[in-house]
């Protein structure tokens, strides 16, 4: 059985999405999410009762337009994972430290396509505590993305829809991943977010930690509220829904946006 949080990854951003940054202009995003788990899902989709954990992660990412085509991307981590019985463990530290950039393909007045790479670059070191593993190997995301902006009940809307190969370089198997994030702007400065993050492992890895294959799917539900033209503020309940050999869990996400 895979151990717990190592493999849950949190949500992106909700407001970064498909669109690239306009040339000289882009965002700061300042995201943290907590989460808590004592069951898990089994290889029958059954849940149970299993070893406790409480994950803690903020990311600090960057987004700049070096064209109006071309964003981008820099986003380091810091993380806390901390174990319960039986084997108590923690880990508290750096987490993958991501750069990369974001292409548009295409574009018209209401939709987008891009393609974006991202190397993930662990900061975990050597470290020898379980709560770590899974944190300790490079990974590259190779992610299709699709925006679209409409109306919805006379208000303005968008649809993002992002396809990924996760590439994971070690012991943890490759993953297919699909998020998809739907967002309504119901009052002037008011949207609300629906989002949806679905992983699924290519197989199994090894070693002891990943000697079976995977698959969770999140639902995550917010608001967004725009303090002013250049801030964002954003509160979101998050869970997994459905999982095989992955852990149920619950938790908090919190993002501050800054547009420059």
């Amino acid at each position: 059985m895979l151990i717990a949080s190592i493999l849950l990854a949190v949500p992106a951003p909700a407001l970064a999405g498909a669109w690239t940054q306009e040339e000289g202009h882009g965002q700061v995003i300042l995201q943290s999410s907590a989460a808590y788990s004592a069951t898990e899902f089994g290889p029958s989709y059954d849940l149970y009762a299993s070893r406790p954990y409480d994950k803690v992660e903020v990311t600090l990412v960057f987004e700049y337009g070096a064209t109006d085509w071309l964003t981008l991307i820099a986003a380091p981590q810091f993380l806390y994972v901390s174990f319960g019985e039986p084997s108590p463990s923690s880990y508290t530290g750096p987490g993958y430290q991501d750069v990369g950039a974001r292409m548009r393909l295409w574009r018209d007045e209401a939709s987008v396509v891009s393609a974006q790479v991202v190397g993930r670059f662990p900061g975990t070191g050597n470290s020898e505590s379980a709560a770590a593993v899974g944190y300790e190997d490079p990974e590259l995301d190779l992610r299709l993305l699709y925006g679209l902006s409409f109306t919805m009940f006379g208000k303005a809307a968008f649809l993002d829809v992002q396809l990924a190969q996760r590439m994971r370089f070690g012991p943890p198997p490759d993953e297919l991943h699909l998020d998809v994030t739907l967002g309504w702007r119901v009052a002037e400065r008011w949207q609300l977010l629906a989002q949806s993050f679905n992983v699924i492992s290519e197989g199994a890895g090894t070693g002891p930690y990943f000697g079976d294959s995977y698959e969770y799917y999140k639902l995550q539900f917010g608001a967004a509220y725009d303090l002013s033209a250049a801030v964002t503020v954003q509160l979101s309940v998050v869970s997994t829904v459905f999982a095989r050999n992955a852990p149920q869990e619950n938790g908090l996400v919190l993002a501050v946006y800054y547009r420059f």
